[in-house]
């Protein structure tokens, strides 16, 4: 019988891409190798999932029995992600201490911090990246508090908030845009330059002078900018119709609610599925025992 075997190692980053303050930081990181794997269908499934810092393990492995996903980015991991990886045999590179985990039913081969190759068969490998970027300030609440009245200053705000961590997010994405394909998924902590449009809900609610408050999102352009194509979007055009909200299924009178979990993937690949998993209509796949604050998401790619 094949036995799990896991790796302990260090890694001295300067810029760790999470909700915590970004800071000079040594951290252990484990990789937990799992079986050799082949990928068997024409397809592969991935799963995004912020699953809300001490949720249960139960609450994560509902999301995950529900969908039976091939590859996992978590966001707000931490020592779940681990737990997970050894309940359903993945293999598995994160840490105790870290936000992002990657999770793969496929051998992986860690790049850096932020990315990783996974080899679904001998002649078919994908490119993997996990990110949580900074969640505050956030700009929705500013925006709605009105300490911010302008798209511009939205915009600044959020290059300020987030712009030099996507910055080393492109960097990497150059690394490998035009040669093989790319996944990137994660909780952007953002909106979209593509769900901010005229007559979608948050630009009719938040009027400036009786204009809609539409907002070119930096975070969502930049990953365009570089070939990366959102995947939701790719299949439902429309923010008016389909907006797609992940954040958040918890109801109050002032939320500001928005779509910041993103799976993104390049022109080698095609998106042929895409579902919003969460406890309510909004969703569609509807879990009762759900306790994260952000509604997953899950799509299924193909090799174009």
């Amino acid at each position: 019988m094949f036995m799990k075997k896991t790796i302990l190692f260090i890694i001295s980053s300067f810029l760790i891409l999470g909700c915590e303050d970004n800071n000079i930081n040594i951290d252990q990181r484990y990789i937990e190798l799992c079986g050799d794997v082949q990928l068997q269908k024409s397809d592969f499934s991935v799963l995004s999932f912020n699953r809300l810092n001490n949720t249960s393990l139960n609450s994560v492995s509902a999301v995950i029995d529900q969908v039976n996903p091939d590859i996992i980015g978590l966001q707000e991991s931490y020592e779940i992600g681990k737990q997970i990886a050894d309940r359903y045999n993945y293999c598995f590179f994160g840490s105790d201490g870290m936000s992002t985990a990657y999770l793969s039913r496929f051998p992986i081969e860690v790049i850096n911090d932020i990315h990783i190759k996974i080899e679904l068969s001998p002649d078919k490998a994908i490119n993997f990246m996990n990110v949580h970027l900074k969640a505050f300030p956030y700009q929705p609440y500013d925006i709605r508090d009105t300490l911010i009245t302008t798209d511009s200053q939205a915009i600044h705000q959020a290059e300020q908030t987030r712009g030099a961590n996507v910055d080393v997010l492109v960097d990497n994405i150059n690394l490998v845009i035009k040669n093989e394909p790319l996944i990137i998924c994660g909780d952007f902590n953002e909106p979209s330059h593509l769900d901010w449009v005229e007559n979608a809900e948050n630009p009719v609610r938040f009027l400036i002078n009786n204009n809609q408050f539409t907002v070119d999102w930096p975070t969502s352009n930049k990953i365009s900018n570089v070939g990366m194509k959102d995947s939701y979007r790719e299949l439902f055009s429309s923010p008016v119709q389909f907006p797609g909200y992940t954040w958040t299924p918890q109801i109050s009178n002032d939320e500001v609610y928005d779509r910041i979990d993103m799976i993104y993937h390049n022109s080698l690949l095609n998106v042929n599925d895409f579902k919003i998993i969460g406890p309510d209509d909004q969703s569609d796949i509807k879990l009762i025992d759900f306790e994260s604050d952000h509604r997953a998401v899950y799509a299924v790619f193909s090799f174009d």
